[in-house]
């Protein structure tokens, strides 16, 4: 299973923005995945992305410990903002808080995408910096996940 998604994951960031339903796929995998009580085993066996840094990047990564500081509870929140301010910045550009137009789904996929690139862009250095789950340990759906249990 961690082999396909981890070809899904790769075929999301090369060809999501030419289709970007793609995106909207991928949130409604994972929205799927949690509302059928996989919450639990998001990050560890049903994540795209993971799955790509434990089957692919893991090969590469010189398995050190993740940095303390980068596991630390301040870290975590101060990563969630930012991403959800960079988030919601990329929804009002796209104009999706106004009213819902006709090319919005596929405005919101684009918009998917680009977060899932710009996090791939951070996820996949720190992986050949530290550890292949360095990302994990901060990473915004991971950390929403944690505190809903």
């Amino acid at each position: 299973m961690k082999v396909l998604l981890s070809i899904g994951y790769l075929v999301i960031i090369t060809l999501g923005l030419r289709y970007p339903i793609m995106g909207v796929l991928v949130f409604s995998y994972m929205a799927l995945v949690i509302f059928l009580g996989k919450r639990k085993k998001w990050c560890s066996s049903y994540c795209p992305r993971g799955s790509f840094l434990d089957v692919i990047i893991s090969r590469v990564s010189p398995a050190r410990p993740i940095p303390p500081w980068m596991m630390s509870k301040e870290f975590r929140r101060i990563a969630l903002l930012l991403f959800l301010g960079i988030f919601g910045t990329q929804l009002y550009l796209a104009g999706l808080f106004t009213a819902w137009q006709e090319d919005g789904l596929l405005r919101l996929g684009a918009v998917l995408v680009r977060m899932c690139i710009l996090s791939s862009a951070i996820a996949i250095p720190l992986a050949l910096w530290k550890n292949q789950r360095t990302w994990c340990s901060f990473c915004p759906v991971g950390n929403i996940l944690r505190k809903t249990r």
